[in-house]
């Protein structure tokens, strides 16, 4: 489930009821998508690989969040589909691995609704509650 919310010259959003870790970063993007476009496309033409790492899960969201603005903004490229893995390496340490499928940049045919500048840590939380997994993140617009 994914609910958005403002924030001072800031927007969020929430999502929830996730049934492992992979699956919330999976919404995660699927918010930020929704964040960044007014009709977020579907196709899924090219694959993109992704592996990042953190020392906790909230750093990792973070990173994974502006990984994929990155991909958005940067290269062009709108992951519209994921095959998120994240595996628990000791010591609170996490990595992730993605199998990104997605489409080329289309601001007009998307409707583009304007630059992300990062996801940020404030007020970020990652945890684990009886309903699943639930993040809350709010981007630097």
């Amino acid at each position: 489930m994914i609910r958005t919310f403002d924030h001072t010259a800031d927007v969020g959003f929430e999502v929830s009821k996730a049934a492992t870790p992979g699956a919330l970063f999976d919404e995660a993007r699927q918010a930020l998508l929704a964040t960044m476009f007014e009709r977020p496309p579907e196709n899924r033409e090219e694959v993109e690989p992704v592996r990042l790492s953190g020392p906790d899960l909230e750093t990792l969201l973070v990173r994974w969040l502006n990984e994929l603005v990155f991909l958005v903004q940067d290269l062009g490229f709108v992951p519209t589909g994921a095959e998120v893995r994240i595996e628990d390496v000791g010591n609170g340490g996490y990595n992730l691995e993605a199998r990104l499928a997605g489409t080329p940049l289309d601001t007009a045919e998307h409707g583009w609704r304007g630059e992300i500048k990062s996801a940020t840590f404030h007020g970020l939380r990652v945890t684990r509650e009886s309903a699943g997994w639930r993040a809350r993140v709010i981007l630097d617009v």
